[in-house]
């Protein structure tokens, strides 16, 4: 087994903060049973820096990279999904942000589709929320050397 890197930090958000509302919900494995709190932490750092984190040390190849990063988006994406069933909040509007960060996509959504799915949307969300499988939305996969996060 190879040598481990020793990270310590330590954060004292104020008790009425966000932050501090952020780390309670981190920390309480009631909420989130299927995952430690550490599995929390590094798969969202990963998603959010691993790419950055390689790209800057500049011993990845390009192929490489790529990978890392497609990996990151899709992470982000599955979270994406996730926060929009758990706070049922229409798909489309996540999309038309993305839309406007991102310029044209190969595939636009018609707004005639989306007055539709609306209506059905409220009921589907309502059903997802109670049946979700936690582990459909667990972003972990998200590799570097040889652990798993």
């Amino acid at each position: 087994m190879g040598k481990k890197k020793d990270f310590l930090w330590r954060h004292q958000p104020l008790l009425d903060s966000d932050n501090a509302k952020l780390l309670d919900y981190v920390q309480n494995e009631n909420l989130h049973p299927f995952q430690h709190k550490t599995a929390i932490i590094m798969t969202a750092l990963s998603a959010y820096y691993l790419p950055l984190a390689l790209y800057s040390e500049g011993n990845c190849s390009r192929e490489t990279l790529e990978l890392v990063f497609f990996d990151s988006v899709n992470a982000i994406a599955n979270h994406l999904k996730y926060l929009c069933t758990v706070m049922k909040v229409d798909e489309g509007k996540v999309s038309r942000i993305l839309y406007s960060a991102f310029g044209k996509v190969t595939a636009e959504v018609d707004n005639s589709q989306n007055l539709e799915s609306e209506q059905t949307t409220v009921l589907d969300v309502e059903n997802e929320v109670d049946n979700f499988d936690l582990q459909m939305w667990n972003l972990a996969g998200i590799t570097t050397d040889s652990e798993t996060f």
